[in-house]
């Protein structure tokens, strides 16, 4: 049957039409296809950026690790430095004893002279409180750190762990600190002394073995201006800090500061009683 002629315009005026209907479908599902891609590429770009804060993270915890470990073992080697400067002191007064007993005879000048070594010694193995002026530092938690860390399995930035007050301590030492303590909240300073242990565990802080919760306040007596520079450098302990760790950080200096003994019962005995008999050799008020 043949074609009219009034028929063939509508029919290649369809044609165009369903073209441009194909072309908008394929133009939408390539919008859709490449919203659906950068959705997918941005959600890739997060959990990549994640998994790298995690891997930096324990990174940092295991550098961390290993820099608790040669503190550590600083630690113990000044302690066994100290604690061969006692025994000789320690020998030194047994041999004094010694030759009191057979000699019979107690001079002022032995007298002044067993009871000055006495308290050096106490003072040494941190028996004796301490009071002058020096310094204040308190490390707090960041709130919002502080709320997320219930969950959290690695260390988060803004919360205090025990390396950092362990960092602060040997700092204060190595600006000859006179002597240090540190206290928690609500809690009595605790002295420390070359052996006392500062551990995290769990999510607890452990000093000398006894709980201790943020904000810690770390005492040390000294010269201010000394303890202050030394923590205060650019680059040092406190700036580090509050820039990478966003951890709160306090520093006061303090006309005067009284520092505990350490703990009677921490392993410590007085250089008295490990003698038998120089307390009877040191007059009354000595």
């Amino acid at each position: 049957m043949p074609v009219s002629s009034s028929d063939a315009p509508a029919s290649t005026a369809a044609v165009p039409v369903a073209v441009s209907r194909r072309r908008r479908s394929l133009r939408s599902l390539l919008g859709t296809i490449t919203g659906i891609c950068f959705i997918f590429g941005g959600l890739l770009a997060v959990q990549l950026r994640t998994i790298k804060n995690i891997q930096l993270e324990r990174e940092n915890k295991k550098q961390n690790d290993v820099l608790q470990v040669h503190i550590a073992e600083r630690n113990r080697m000044d302690a066994e430095k100290a604690a061969r400067t006692a025994e000789h002191k320690r020998a030194e007064l047994v041999k004094i004893v010694n030759a009191l007993r057979t000699t019979n005879g107690v001079t002022g000048a032995q007298v002044k002279a067993l009871t000055s070594q006495i308290r050096e010694l106490q003072s040494l193995a941190c028996l004796t409180p301490v009071t002058g002026p020096g310094l204040r530092i308190v490390l707090s938690d960041n709130p919002q750190a502080a709320a997320a860390g219930v969950n959290s399995s690695i260390p988060l930035p803004g919360l205090v762990h025990d390396y950092d007050v362990l960092q602060v301590v040997n700092e204060l030492r190595a600006a000859k600190a006179d002597a240090i303590a540190v206290r928690g909240a609500g809690g009595k300073p605790i002295r420390i002394t070359g052996t006392t242990p500062i551990r995290c565990v769990g999510p607890v802080i452990f000093i000398n073995w006894k709980p201790v919760a943020a904000p810690f306040s770390i005492e040390a007596t000294g010269d201010t201006n000394t303890l202050k520079s030394a923590v205060e450098m650019p680059g040092g302990i406190v700036e580090n800090m509050r820039t990478q760790g966003a951890v709160g950080v306090k520093v006061a200096g303090l006309d005067q500061l009284t520092l505990p003994p350490a703990d009677s019962d921490s392993n410590t005995t007085t250089i008295s009683a490990s003698i038998p008999g120089i307390t009877s050799l040191a007059p009354k008020g000595a």
